[in-house]
């Protein structure tokens, strides 16, 4: 079974984000909403350095496409902002990889971001390879530790056919008492003999159970 690893480190920002970064005194991502290997909806706090600056003004630019202020404190340059942006090249080299979870906050910190992720140990190992081949002494691991995954994480073990078929056994009521759909319903849908669905299951369960309990 697959064990999960929190990475936390510092690294340069991208090139790309360079210019964006020069007109902030403070950035932190607070909450990641959607994510794939293309874009990002995430709620974001930006503290501006010319006070007469507003977010909407980043529209249109360093792949941003959509900005929405949900709070601001215009006495301190502050905003609280749902921003949709899309990965630059560098970034979507990096989230092509489905299963690297990033782990809010991440914070600017001079003219570097620090950064968390969780994936598996594998993962993760690769993904400090590869930075350390991009950055070289400018990468920076703050902390590695092992996680015991809770519900947001457990995604991450399981492969995409049984990501498909958990979730459609969960909505159409596999799990409830009394059942609303069985084993051979579920066969049906996914096109697979009865014994293949329940061992599917089966495998499931285990690494749910095993991740929480070991």
């Amino acid at each position: 079974m697959k064990r999960l690893k929190k990475l936390v480190y510092k690294a340069p920002l991208p090139d790309e984000y360079k210019e964006l970064f020069d007109l902030l005194d403070g950035y932190e991502l607070v909450q990641v909403h959607r994510l794939s290997e293309n874009m990002m909806y995430g709620t974001n706090k930006l503290k501006f350095k010319d006070p007469n600056f507003h977010p909407k003004e980043l529209e249109g630019q360093f792949g941003i496409d959509y900005i929405e202020v949900i709070a601001e404190d215009k006495n301190k340059k502050e905003y609280v902002c749902i921003i949709k942006h899309q990965w630059v090249d560098e970034m979507k080299q990096l989230f092509s990889n489905l299963n690297i979870l990033i782990e809010p906050p991440l914070i600017k910190e001079g003219n570097q971001l620090i950064t968390s992720m969780i994936a598996d140990v594998d993962t993760i190992d690769q993904l400090i390879e590869d930075q350390v081949n991009r950055y070289g002494n400018d990468f920076k691991i703050l902390n590695i530790s092992t996680i015991v995954p809770d519900a947001k994480h457990l995604s991450l073990l399981l492969t995409e056919r049984q990501k498909e078929i958990i979730y459609y056994a969960v909505e159409n009521g596999y799990f409830e008492i009394p059942r609303k759909i069985n084993s051979s319903d579920l066969a049906e849908h996914f096109g697979i003999s009865q014994s293949a669905i329940t061992e599917h299951i089966r495998k499931i369960e285990k690494t749910i159970f095993n991740s929480i309990f070991k």
